[in-house]
């Protein structure tokens, strides 16, 4: 699509590549151009269009919600904000175990087991030896 665009929107690689193309083809190339760009322009115009009634409903509606004495926060209630997340605790660590390099590794027991244990228990190791 990219290669197209290019070729149109430069006058001499357009010319050179219709060189090889009749007048009669090129005036079919026209033509289908123009019903494309008329297409576009009506869709285009519907789009302003609709965009327009949308906000000459939006007005309406906030001109009825004033004239009636009220606002926009006498509609939102409670149940219409967002809840806040509740944070959770971290999982406290039940096994561990030191390496060969004397680091200590900690594991909830959740979740894909680290390297640290995935080699202990490889090596003959079990979770009921290094529980806390």
């Amino acid at each position: 699509m990219s290669a197209f665009i290019d070729i149109v929107r430069n006058k001499n690689r357009l010319r050179a590549a219709c060189k090889d193309l009749s007048v009669e083809q090129m005036q079919s190339l026209a033509d289908n151009l123009a019903s494309f760009i008329a297409k576009r322009a009506k869709e285009q115009a519907a789009a302003a269009a609709a965009i327009a009634e949308q906000a000459a409903k939006k007005e309406e509606i906030l001109a009825a919600i004033n004239a009636a004495g009220l606002s926009l926060t006498d509609f939102v209630t409670d149940d219409m904000q967002p809840k806040a997340k509740k944070t959770r605790k971290p999982v406290v660590a039940q096994y561990r175990i030191t390496d060969t390099a004397g680091h200590i590794h900690e594991w909830s027991g959740r979740g894909r087991t680290p390297k640290a244990f995935q080699a202990y228990f490889d090596k003959g190791g079990s979770k009921d030896t290094c529980r806390i």
